[in-house]
C-alpha cells in the first residue's frame, strides 16, 4: 500500500488555528516564573501527610512543567505530549486524593513499599523478599485482595483503581481529558503506529509548519491549564497563598486572536 493510499493521507487542512501559538509560548515562561516564585517561598507547612504529599506532588509536576518549556520552542510536540501525560497523570493523583487527603494521601506515601518489593523482585534479590514482607506486613495489606479466583493479588496503584476510574471519579474536565488527550499522548508515550508515522502525514498536508505550531500550541496550553489546576488545589488547601496572580496570567493567555 502506498503512502496516499493510508487512512491518515487526505484529511481537509483546518485554515485556522485553534491557539495562538506566539502568544502561548511566550506566557509559558511567565507563567513558570510566577509559580516557581510561590513554590520557592517559606510555606506555614504543616507536619502532616497530606500538606507534605500536596507539596511534593506539586514541586515535581512543576520540574516537567519546565522540561515541556524546553522542548516547544523548538516544535517537539511528540515528546512534549509524552510530557504532558506525565504531568497529566502526577496532578491527577493529587486532585484524586483531594476528595479524601488523609487517607488518600497515606496510601499514596505506603505504597512506595510496594513499587520496592516489585524493584527487589526484577532486580533478583528475591531471597530478601520474606523478610522484607514480614517488615512491611502493616503497609502491604492495605493494597493486597482476593481476585474472583481466590487467588492473591496486589493493587498495580496505590488508589486500587485504575486511570480511567479515578478520572471518572473526578468528573470534568479530568473524565474528557482521559476520553481524548490521554489517548493521545499515551500514543507517543509507547510509540504507536500513530506517532511514528505522523511526521510523514504532517509532511503531506497543505502546510505542515502550520500544524506543527498548531500541536506544540496544544501541548503547551494544556500544561499551562494543569498546572493552574495544580496552585488552584494548593491554595484552596492552605498550603500556598493566594492563586490570583497565576489566575491572571493564565485568563490573559487566550486574550489575543488567533493567527489566521
Amino acid at each position: 500500500m502506498s503512502l496516499e493510499g493510508t487512512a491518515f493521507i487526505g484529511w481537509e487542512d483546518n485554515p485556522d488555528h485553534r491557539l495562538p501559538f506566539d502568544r502561548i509560548l511566550t506566557m509559558h515562561p511567565v507563567l513558570r516564573d510566577e509559580i516557581g516564585s510561590m513554590l520557592h517561598a517559606e510555606h506555614d507547612c504543616k507536619p502532616e501527610i497530606w500538606p507534605f504529599i500536596a507539596l511534593a506532588s506539586v514541586s515535581y509536576a512543576f520540574n516537567i512543567y519546565k522540561s515541556i518549556g524546553l522542548v516547544i520552542p523548538h516544535l517537539y510536540h511528540e515528546s512534549g505530549s509524552v510530557l504532558v501525560r506525565q504531568l497529566w497523570e502526577v496532578s491527577l493523583n493529587l486532585h484524586w486524593m483531594e476528595r479524601d487527603p488523609e487517607i488518600r494521601a497515606r496510601d499514596f506515601g505506603a505504597f512506595t513499599v510496594m513499587e520496592m518489593r516489585k524493584t527487589m523482585q526484577k532486580t533478583g534479590a528475591s531471597d530478601s523478599i520474606s523478610e522484607f514482607d514480614n517488615a512491611t506486613l502493616r503497609f502491604q495489606k492495605e493494597f493486597r485482595f482476593q481476585d474472583k479466583n481466590i487467588k492473591d493479588r496486589i493493587h498495580s496503584s496505590f488508589a486500587a483503581r485504575n486511570v480511567e476510574q479515578r478520572a471518572g471519579e473526578l468528573g470534568d474536565p479530568w473524565k474528557t481529558d482521559y476520553n481524548l488527550l490521554y489517548h493521545l499522548m499515551s500514543m507517543h508515550a509507547h510509540g504507536a503506529p500513530g506517532a511514528v508515522l505522523l511526521q510523514y502525514f504532517t509532511a503531506h498536508s497543505k502546510d505542515p509548519e502550520k500544524k506543527e505550531r498548531n500541536s506544540t500550541a496544544l501541548v503547551a496550553y494544556i500544561s499551562m491549564k494543569i498546572m493552574v489546576a495544580n496552585i488552584r488545589l494548593m491554595a484552596r488547601c492552605g498550603i500556598l497563598g493566594s492563586s490570583a496572580s497565576v489566575d491572571t496570567i493564565f485568563s490573559g493567555v487566550l486574550e489575543e486572536e488567533s493567527e489566521s
